[in-house]
């Protein structure tokens, strides 16, 4: 039977100087130790804006909207990185089953659900459920160990998907590229998404045994 514990948390102590990943705005995540690996649970609602209808009504359109994060392990106090992971939610609208469909990426294996309201699938989409952010034995145990925070770089519809995910078609990848060199004219510079959201959670540790 696996083991099973909450990690508990700290108050985050504001860091001043340059910007770094301990200087992002904070979000509460909450964090689980699940046999050999530590899992976080963390809630990004502000990918879709409420009165970004555009953004909301293309879920219906019946194509896929996709949503990259990138989350990073780094030891709290320090600039150390310990680990990064990549999660991709896709979610859209089947027309035939009248039904919401929100797939998710996570090492390399594909789940789904299924929802009958938009609302519903959205919350899903932008909630990080328990995903793995690293491995128990990657981190120091105990309240004198270091403690540790995660990052996580949330995109909607990434203009350059990393390479991971670069499975697209040739014919998308041209879509983005002249869809990129449009904003680059209009913006003077390439944005990443059509929504970026970077944020950092409280610091945790591993309890000890």
């Amino acid at each position: 039977m696996k083991r099973r514990q909450w990690l508990r948390g700290l108050v985050a102590v504001p860091v001043l100087g340059f910007v770094r990943p301990d200087t992002l705005p904070l979000r509460r995540a909450v964090f689980e130790e699940v046999g050999s690996s530590v899992l976080m649970t963390l809630s990004l609602p502000t990918l879709f804006r409420r009165y970004d209808k555009d953004a909301l009504e293309s879920i219906d359109s019946g194509f896929d909207t996709t949503l990259h994060f990138t989350l990073k392990v780094w030891q709290h106090g320090s600039r150390r990185l310990v680990d990064t992971r990549e999660v991709e939610v896709r979610i859209r609208r089947d027309p035939w089953k009248k039904r919401y469909v929100v797939s998710i990426r996570e090492n390399g294996t594909w789940t789904k659900r299924t929802f009958t309201e938009r609302d519903a699938a959205v919350a899903a989409a932008t909630k990080l459920d328990r995903v793995r952010v690293a491995a128990v034995t990657a981190l120091e145990r105990g309240e004198d160990a270091p403690s540790y925070f995660v990052t996580v770089l949330a995109l909607r519809n990434p203009l350059e998907p990393p390479d991971e995910f670069a499975s697209a078609t040739a014919a998308a990848g041209r879509d983005l590229e002249w869809f990129g060199r449009l904003v680059d004219v209009l913006a003077g510079e390439r944005a990443e998404a059509e929504e970026t959201v970077h944020v950092r959670t409280h610091p945790f540790y591993l309890v000890s045994q």
